[in-house]
C-alpha cells in the first residue's frame, strides 16, 4: 500500500487530538502533504526516532534544557541494540551491548549523572582457549582484574533509567517510521498508522537500514545516500548467546568462564553471573554460520561444546537463548550487503543537518569518535544536542 493510502492520525504540540479520515479511500485522493493542514496547534520542537541509547540521551538532554520532544520506537520495547532478555529461570542475559572499558569517559559522565555503577567483569582464574574440537583446550590464568565492566543491574538498565527520568509519555512504541518529509515548519513523520510534525527531526535509525526503509520527501542527495547505505552497522552481522546453569561450575573448579574458540559455536564468551550473585549465565559472540538452523540444533551444538570444554557440568543447561542480528527487522535491511567494520562511522555527512535543516541523522554509527560502541552512542548524542541548541538559538 502506497503512503498516501495510510489511514494515519497526526500529533502536535498543542493537541491531543487524533484527526482521522472519514476513509481510506477519501485520504488516498489527498497529496500526502495535505495532511500537515490537518495539524492544530503548533509542532513539537524535535521528534526524535528510536528509543536506544542515543535517542533516549538525547531526549533527556533536550527536555532538560525545555524542549518539546516526542520519541517515536519501531520496536514493542526501548533499548534498540541494547537488550538484556530475561531466561525462563529468572537470570538476566546481555543479547547486545554488555561491556564497558576505561576509555568510555562520557558514557561515564552519563551514568554518573543517573546514579549507575559498574561491576568488573569476572575474570578471576583460568580462561581457556579451543584450537579445534578434538583437542583439549589450553588454559591460561589471567589473575582476576580486566579492563572490561558491566552495568549492575544489566545495560538495559542505562536505557530505563533514561526512559523514567524524561517519562513514559515522551516515548511512543511500536511506530515504525516509513517517510520524513520537509515541511514549512519543519517537518513531518509518517509512521505506520499515524503522522507526527516538528520543527525539527532526529533519527537514530542505524544508517545503512535508514537508507532502505524510510522515504525522504524531498530526496537526500546522491551523494549522501551512497554514505548512509554503506556505513557500517554495529552489531549488525554479529550473533550472540546465553546460556544458564542452576550453578556457577566453571568457578568452582577454578576457571573464569572466558572461552576463546577457532571451532565454535562460541567464538568469545564470558560468564555473566547476575549482580547478586544468584544467577548464572555464560554469554559470548557466536559463529553466525549456525543462524540458520534450527533452534534445537543450535542448543545442542552449543552444549557439546560446553561439555567438551567444562565436562559433563555443562550437559544441563536451565535455559538458551541467542540472537542474531542480522535477523533483527529494526537493526538491519533485508539481505544487507557485509560491510567492513566501522566503514564510514563518523562521516563528514553526518556533521550537519539535511532536508534545508530539518533533518539530523544520529546514533553511534555517526560518531566521530568511538563509533559503533556505546560511548560513540552518548558522543552522538551530545553532538546533536549542541547543534540543536544552536539551531534553536538563532531563531
Amino acid at each position: 500500500m502506497s503512503l498516501s493510502k495510510l489511514l494515519k492520525t497526526c500529533f502536535s504540540k498543542d493537541s491531543n487530538v487524533k484527526i482521522h479520515p472519514s476513509s481510506t479511500e477519501e485520504y488516498s485522493n489527498q497529496p500526502l502533504a495535505d495532511s500537515t493542514s490537518k495539524m492544530p496547534g503548533t509542532p513539537l520542537d524535535v521528534i526524535i526516532i528510536g528509543a536506544g541509547l542515543t535517542g533516549l540521551s538525547l531526549a533527556r538532554l533536550l527536555i532538560d534544557n525545555g524542549q518539546s520532544v516526542l520519541v517515536l520506537e519501531a520496536r514493542d520495547r526501548i533499548g534498540g541494540r541494547i537488550h538484556t532478555h530475561e531466561t525462563t529461570d529468572g537470570a538476566e542475559v546481555e543479547m547486545g551491548a554488555t561491556w564497558f572499558f576505561p576509555h568510555f569517559s562520557n558514557l561515564h559522565k552519563h551514568m554518573k549523572s543517573t546514579g549507575l555503577t559498574l561491576m568488573e567483569q569476572y575474570m578471576k582464574g583460568y580462561t581457556l582457549q579451543e584450537s579445534g574440537p578434538n583437542s583439549p583446550p589450553r588454559k591460561f590464568y589471567e589473575g582476576g582484574s580486566s579492563d572490561m565492566f558491566r552495568i549492575k543491574g544489566g545495560t538495559s538498565n542505562l536505557v530505563r533509567t533514561l526512559y523514567n527520568k524524561i517519562g513514559h509519555d515522551k516515548v511512543e512504541l511500536n511506530q515504525v517510521v516509513k517517510e520524513i518529509k520537509k515541511v514549512e515548519e519543519g517537518a513531518e513523520v509518517v509512521t505506520n498508522d499515524s503522522c507526527f510534525k516538528a520543527k525539527r527531526v532526529v533519527t537514530t535509525i542505524p544508517p545503512q537500514l535508514l537508507a532502505h526503509s524510510v522515504q525522504f520527501t524531498p530526496a537526500l542527495s546522491n551523494d549522501v545516500k551512497q554514505i548512509i547505505s554503506n556505513t557500517h552497522t554495529w552489531m549488525g552481522g554479529s550473533m550472540k548467546g546465553a546460556i544458564t546453569y542452576s550453578k556457577p561450575f566453571w568457578k568452582d573448579n577454578g576457571n573464569s568462564g572466558a572461552l576463546y574458540s577457532y571451532s565454535g559455536p562460541f567464538v568469545q564468551m564470558y560468564d555473566q553471573t547476575s549482580t547478586d550473585g544468584k544467577k548464572f549465565a555464560l554469554v559470548g559472540f557466536m559463529d553466525e554460520s549456525i543462524a540458520t538452523l534450527p533452534y534445537k540444533e543450535r542448543k545442542q551444538r552449543v552444549v557439546s561444546q560446553l561439555v567438551r570444554v567444562f565436562g559433563d557440568e555443562a550437559r544441563e543447561p536451565l535455559d538458551y537463548k541467542d540472537t542474531y542480528w542480522a535477523d533483527e527487522e529494526f537493526t538491519m535491511p533485508k539481505n544487507a550487503a557485509r560491510l567492513s567494520a566501522h566503514r564510514n562511522n563518523g562521516h563528514q555527512v553526518y556533521r550537519t543537518p539535511h532536508l534545508g535543516g530539518a533533518l539530523y541523522i544520529a546514533g553511534t554509527e555517526t560518531s566521530s569518535r568511538t563509533g559503533g560502541y556505546m560511548e560513540g552512542a552518548v558522543n552522538s548524542a551530545d553532538f546533536v544536542f549542541q547543534q540543536l541548541k544552536d539551531d534553536f538559538k538563532s531563531k
